[in-house]
């Protein structure tokens, strides 16, 4: 009997090059980011009432998805799909929890693999959890290799820092047993790295050195407990909102009990979930300079930071044009393709919710899109792409000269 042989999973390559947007060749300081994209019965974005997010707009109830949402679709897109050797980066309260795990990885017991974690990254500058040990106080990003970069300090000082170790151990210990007594109503910083010699120190700073990781240089992060820990934002990211009124689903389930038998009727569980249909307009903007001084705090050559800034780029404008925030994707099949993206260079980023202030009619799609197109050419657009992604084969709209249209 032949074994049966699965089925190739590997993506197509050629696929995701194919569907790259490259504005890098368009001159400008800034490179903007336009598009649309419908959407029917979603929920990719609720509040805390599990309601669909939404916000008013010329007086008109829109549907709504936060630019927090938008930017972390984003930035786990370009961490997904870059395709480079250097690291990506991370964002946790989980640096010690993970720097333990390697530590454990190279031999060392749990019993001394946490504290010794724990002591290296408060060492470093971050507040421990008095409640975790295994958790940072705050959420920070930090580059994907942090945690090895840390445990190889900790090796590297494994006996320099044995007193160092017990004491952390002792601290966390009482701290458990609420034995120490907390500053605050909530949780307080544990910090036994005090008497860590100061080349330790900056040994384990270098770990959070955000190099040439194009998702820090990008998005920024602010690491205010580091000395220069702090990197600003490159990308500005708008709440994308419905250009036409939003459409509010009541969607009313029951769940049926599979072994119900004897007579037994009715269902196991009555529930409702709220979900919303619209045409979304996104809008992003590139700050071309900012980037390149993100990349250049590296240290590395003019042309190294170049390259990663092109890289960095396209990375960027193809996530934020394709990428969505995909909240219960499993039950309403979220993913869609915009009908239009435009990414144009330009020495000012202006977004084009005016032109949607007043809601656009039926068909809502083909009436956006030449809005959008009139708006662009009023924008001081200097070169770049559009994509026009139409599913009933309309025709595009009249777009500035400046962009190469394609349909890929």
């Amino acid at each position: 009997m032949n074994t049966p042989v699965a089925t190739d999973l590997t993506p197509d390559p050629d696929a995701a090059r194919a569907r790259c947007i490259d504005t890098t060749s368009a001159p400008g300081p800034f490179v903007a980011v336009h598009s649309l994209t419908a959407l029917h019965a979603v929920n990719l974005n609720q509040d805390m009432f599990q309601m669909p997010k939404q916000g008013l707009w010329g007086g008109v109830e829109r549907m709504r998805v936060s630019s927090q949402a938008l930017a972390r679709a984003a930035r786990i897109w370009v961490i997904e799909h870059a395709e480079k050797d250097r690291p990506t980066a991370s964002r946790s309260r989980l640096l010690p929890q993970e720097t333990a795990r390697r530590l454990q990885e190279r031999g060392v017991d749990a019993a001394d693999a946490i504290p010794a974690a724990a002591l290296i990254v408060a060492a470093a500058g971050l507040s421990i959890s008095q409640i975790n040990p295994e958790r940072t106080r705050t959420v920070s990003l930090v580059p994907g290799d942090a945690p090895d970069r840390l445990a190889a300090v900790v090796l590297d000082h494994w006996a320099e820092l044995a007193h160092s170790r017990t004491a952390m151990e002792d601290l966390i210990a009482k701290a458990l047993e609420g034995k120490v007594p907390r500053k605050t109503k909530g949780e307080s910083a544990v910090n036994p790295a005090a008497s860590v010699p100061e080349a330790i120190i900056a040994a384990a700073r270098r770990a959070f050195d955000p190099s040439l990781i194009d998702s820090i240089a990008l998005f920024g992060r602010m690491l205010t407990e580091l000395p220069d820990g702090t990197v600003p934002s490159s990308v500005q990211i708008a709440h994308a909102l419905s250009v036409d009124p939003m459409n509010l689903i009541s969607d009313d389930f029951t769940v049926r009990d599979d072994w119900q038998d004897h007579g037994v009727f009715g269902s196991a569980h009555i529930g409702q979930k709220y979900l919303v249909s619209g045409t979304l307009y996104r809008f992003a903007a590139l700050d071309r300079g900012e980037l390149r001084r993100n990349l250049a705090r590296s240290d590395s050559s003019p042309a190294l930071v170049e390259q990663a800034a092109q890289e960095a780029e396209r990375a960027f404008v193809t996530a934020i044009a394709y990428s969505l925030p995909h909240a219960r994707r499993s039950r309403t099949g979220s993913a869609v393709r915009p009908l239009l993206i435009a990414a144009a260079s330009c020495d000012q980023p202006l977004t084009a919710d005016s032109a949607f202030e007043v809601p656009v009619t039926d068909p809502v799609g083909p009436n956006a899109a030449e809005r959008l197109a009139l708006f662009l050419h009023s924008a001081g657009v200097r070169g770049g792409v559009a994509r026009w992604h139409s599913p009933t084969g309309d025709e595009a709209p009249d777009l500035p000269g400046a962009l190469t249209l394609g349909t890929v």
